[in-house]
């Protein structure tokens, strides 16, 4: 595992490569974080008791997302969690900069470049808040899934601001290379789905014949793992020794463990959905716990076998 002074070390040897420390005490950063959170992710909750957009007469989206599957969610909840996202991270920013839970002030520092790449991860945080409501409204409240995303969306966005903002994406620390992998995977699987929904259900019209779907999962993959690459290899195993990660040997090496990682997600929701929830009829391993399992397995995988054999 990375040390501090390992970081210290890095640095001197690369003067270019600066990294911030907090000032404040670490409970005291986590505290007044989560105070930051709860502050500026008021008004999603706010929007929701108040019913600032009321429902429309046709309230109800239906989104095919496969073959006979529909997902049902509510218009005005959905725009509700949008436009409170939104007002939540320019708050979170705004009293970010004002409360500096670890003392640190913004970056003055390639101000253009940190703040591109805080923008851009934004909108994945924006996106995360929307999804998160969507996705828990079909089994709770409204008022109590806007709660929710506000936790897990307001998480994200202080880690990201601290890392880009603060400069801590320069850290080597094994917390923030970890941060940075999950991102990348977030990043990669966003554009995995978004070309296998494209390829399927658009381009073929929803054709569900086996090649359809074989050549939408190829697409997703491809696409998937170019992101993941290219992200892994400059973004987050920032602390490689040598330059593998960058050669044709690399990238074969990559792409076949990436490969493996594929067929490993598969066989475990083979298993624990179809064999275990649908065969069997064992209630726990339903389609979200089997969803959480294997992305957790997937993504253990995916850290140890690149940071051993790729980027060491």
């Amino acid at each position: 595992m990375k040390t501090e002074n390992n970081e210290s070390q890095n640095n001197a040897e690369n003067p270019s490569a600066k990294v911030s420390k907090a000032i404040r005490p670490l409970w005291m950063e986590v505290l007044l974080s989560l105070l930051v959170i709860l502050l500026s992710g008021i008004i999603g909750p706010l929007l929701v008791g108040l019913k600032a957009i009321k429902p429309s007469e046709n309230d109800i989206f239906e989104f095919t997302y496969s073959a006979n599957s529909v997902f049902k969610f509510s218009k005005s909840l959905a725009l509700t969690a949008l436009i409170a996202s939104l007002i939540t991270l320019f708050l979170l920013v705004l009293l970010m900069v004002l409360i500096k839970p670890s003392g640190l002030k913004p970056d003055q520092d390639n101000r253009l470049k940190n703040y591109l790449s805080f923008g851009i991860l934004s909108i994945f945080g924006i996106l995360a808040y929307l999804v998160i409501t969507m996705l828990l409204s079909t089994k709770l409240s409204g008022l109590v899934s806007i709660i929710l995303a506000v936790l897990l969306a307001g998480i994200y966005d202080v880690l990201i601001y601290k890392m880009y903002l603060e400069r801590r994406s320069q850290s080597n620390f094994i917390f923030w290379e970890i941060f940075r992998f999950a991102i990348v995977g977030l990043v990669a699987a966003v554009f995995d789905f978004l070309t296998c929904y494209l390829v399927q259900f658009i381009f073929f019209g929803g054709n569900d014949f086996w090649y359809v779907t074989m050549i939408a999962t190829f697409c997703g993959f491809i696409i998937g793992v170019t992101i993941n690459y290219l992200m892994s290899t400059y973004m987050v195993y920032k602390d490689a020794h040598s330059n593998f990660g960058k050669t044709t040997k690399g990238i074969i090496l990559f792409v076949v463990l990436s490969t493996i990682g594929l067929g490993i997600g598969i066989g475990l929701q083979y298993f624990t959905y179809d064999f275990l929830f649908v065969s069997k009829g064992i209630l726990f391993f339903s389609y979200p716990i089997d969803f959480i399992i294997r992305t957790l397995v997937v993504m253990v995988y995916n850290y140890l076998t690149r940071k051993i054999f790729i980027y060491r």
